[in-house]
């Protein structure tokens, strides 16, 4: 599959609409015209939030849309003194043909970004942060899913991964015990060691796991300190869920695995016996979408990837799991 084939389809329906109705409004305004036609101008700016909110459509996290509205907001401010530089240095240069041409496009362009594009992205950027933000945690659960191919291009630093660390610390423990400990990775050298430790997706017979490119950027390993516990179950499921969520947030994706080489990778980390490897969670920018889907008649939950190359996870539904007793 192409990259423009797998560009193409990651778009949704909904990104589709507005992008039609982005062209739509913006036939009408060079139909009307938009020089001091205020239902052409009105049509011009409709045009530009459409796009500009097909665009944003898939940020991953709230952050994202506050970010890209602090950018609309200050373009405007930005954009104006750039245009009367631009303007003052075409009267400068009016002998120099090519070069004043280039100021001209520059000052039109800066002109454009400040009085047309700024105010409809900025509008679009504020909608699509509130929307996200009062989508709360039924959203970070959906997005919250098993990825097993990552932009392995797209680094992740040492400092985010023990921001993800800090959501376990304040997470719940049994006893409150604590007795979890974390072994972190984001360099290329130390991530291909942990990853040949690693099976994936046993669901997926013809599959061997991602291949190189679209591997973990960062791993997170779960320890058991068996001095200050000898169940870690539960706290591990806890600390999991939270580094994963966290993740979410971030515009990551994870992947938590308990099928590891156990020996190899003590071996290879030196981890002392006191320590019981409990889980690897994989972490890095996702290159696959996830579709939940329900349990069918058959009862059949495997997982598996269709022709179009997309994921999908059957869900049993609430009333199978709700009892009415």
């Amino acid at each position: 599959m192409s990259i423009l084939a797998k560009y193409l389809r990651r778009i949704q329906l909904a990104q589709w609409i507005l992008i039609g109705a982005g062209f739509a409004f913006g036939i009408t305004a060079v139909i009307l015209g938009v020089a001091d036609n205020p239902p052409g101008i009105t049509a011009l700016y409709a045009a530009v939030f459409c796009l500009a909110a097909a665009w944003i459509w898939n940020f991953p996290a709230p952050r994202d849309y506050w970010i890209m509205f602090l950018i609309a907001l200050a373009g405007f401010p930005v954009g104006v003194v750039l245009h009367n530089l631009f303007y003052g240095l075409g009267t400068l240069v009016t002998g120099v043909p090519v070069l004043k041409e280039l100021i001209e496009f520059l000052h039109v362009i800066f002109f454009l970004a400040a009085v047309v594009a700024a105010g409809p992205a900025a509008l679009a950027s504020l909608i699509g942060g509130v929307v996200r933000s009062w989508q709360g945690m039924d959203r970070m659960t959906r997005k919250n899913r098993s990825i097993r191919r990552f932009k392995e291009n797209l680094a992740i630093d040492e400092k985010k991964l023990r921001r993800l660390i800090k959501l376990a610390q304040q997470s719940a423990s049994g006893a409150n015990l604590q007795p979890l400990k974390f072994v972190l990775s984001c360099s290329k050298s130390r991530n291909e060691m942990i990853f040949s430790t690693l099976s994936w997706a046993g669901y997926l017979d013809d599959w061997d796991g991602p291949q190189e490119g679209e591997r973990p950027s960062g791993y997170v390993i779960l320890l058991g300190d068996t001095e200050l516990a000898q169940n870690f179950q539960y706290d591990a499921g806890i600390a999991s869920q939270s580094i994963t969520l966290g993740a979410v947030e971030k515009g990551l994706g994870a992947c938590m695995i308990g099928s590891i080489d156990r020996d190899r990778l003590r071996e290879a980390l030196s981890l002392p016996d006191r320590y019981q490897i409990l889980l690897v969670i994989a972490l890095g920018v996702p290159a696959e979408d996830v579709v939940l889907g329900s349990v069918g008649e058959s009862g059949e939950i495997q997982y598996w990837r269709d022709e179009n190359d997309f994921h999908h996870v059957p869900k049993r539904g609430l009333d199978e799991l709700i009892l009415d007793l």
